[in-house]
C-alpha cells in the first residue's frame, strides 16, 4: 500500500466502526496527526535538511528515522516484510515495545497480535518496570527477553510469545513514530492493526 493512503485508510477504519468506546476514540485522536507531522518530515527530508534541523521539529509524538528504534520504547511504522510470501500473515501496522537492537534490525513484541483484554494484561504486567521521567519520551520499559522468559507472573509468561517479532529496517516504509509513555495506554488500544492474508480475529483465536 502507498505509504500516502496508509493514514486516509486508517481514518476510514475508524469512521466505518460502530460503537467504539471512548478509549478507543481517545487513541484515534492521539494517532490522527501522524500523516501531518509525517508529511514535515518527508518534506524536511527532500529539502535535504541536515538531522539537527530535522530534531527540533515540533511534533506532539516523535518520528525518528528506521535505524533509531531504542529498547524499552513503543512505536508505530509501516512495514512490508521480506518474506510476506511464505508468512501465513502478518501485521504491516505493528505497535512494538522494542526488546533489542543489532545492525539492519529491531526485536519486540508487537501488542497487535494478542486482543485487547490479554494485550491490556500483559500491559498492566510490565508497567511497573517503567522508568521514571519527565520527559514521556525519555521513559521505557526495563523489560529484555530473558527477563520476560524468566518471569513467573502468569500475565507475562502467557501472553508474551505470541507478539515477539524481528524486523528489518531495510524494510520499513515509514519513519518510526515513537510513542511517549504519557499516551501508552492509548495506542494500546488503537484499532489500527493491518494483518494481511488473515483477520486479526483469525490472529487473535490462536490461528484456528
Amino acid at each position: 500500500m502507498p505509504i500516502t493512503n496508509v493514514y486516509d485508510t486508517l481514518r476510514q477504519r475508524i469512521e466505518k466502526s460502530n460503537g467504539l468506546m471512548q478509549h478507543e476514540r481517545d487513541a484515534w485522536l492521539f494517532f490522527k496527526t501522524y500523516q501531518t507531522e509525517l508529511s514535515r518530515w518527508q518534506s524536511a527530508i527532500r529539502s535535504k535538511a541536515d538531522w539537527s534541523t530535522l530534531s527540533k521539529g515540533t511534533y506532539s509524538k516523535r518520528l525518528v528515522g528506521a535505524g533509531a528504534a531504542q529498547p524499552g520504547q513503543f512505536y508505530f511504522f509501516l512495514y512490508d516484510p521480506k518474506l510476506r510470501r511464505e508468512l501465513p500473515y502478518y501485521d504491516a501496522f505493528p505497535l512494538v515495545l522494542v526488546l533489542d537492537t543489532g545492525p539492519g534490525w529491531f526485536f519486540g513484541m508487537n501488542l497487535h497480535y494478542l486482543n485487547y483484554e490479554s494485550r491490556a494484561r500483559l500491559f498492566d504486567a510490565l508497567y511497573p518496570s517503567t522508568t521514571s521521567k519527565t520527559d514521556s519520551l525519555k521513559s521505557r520499559m526495563r523489560i529484555t527477553y530473558d527477563i520476560l522468559q524468566s518471569s513467573t507472573n502468569p500475565m507475562i509468561s502467557s501472553f508474551f510469545r505470541p507478539c515477539l517479532k524481528r524486523y528489518l529496517t531495510s524494510h520499513l516504509q515509514t519513519p518510526l513514530l515513537q510513542v511517549g509513555s504519557d499516551s501508552w495506554h492509548l495506542a494500546l488500544f488503537l484499532p489500527v492493526d493491518m494483518f494481511k492474508k488473515k483477520t486479526n480475529r483469525y490472529v487473535w483465536s490462536g490461528g484456528v
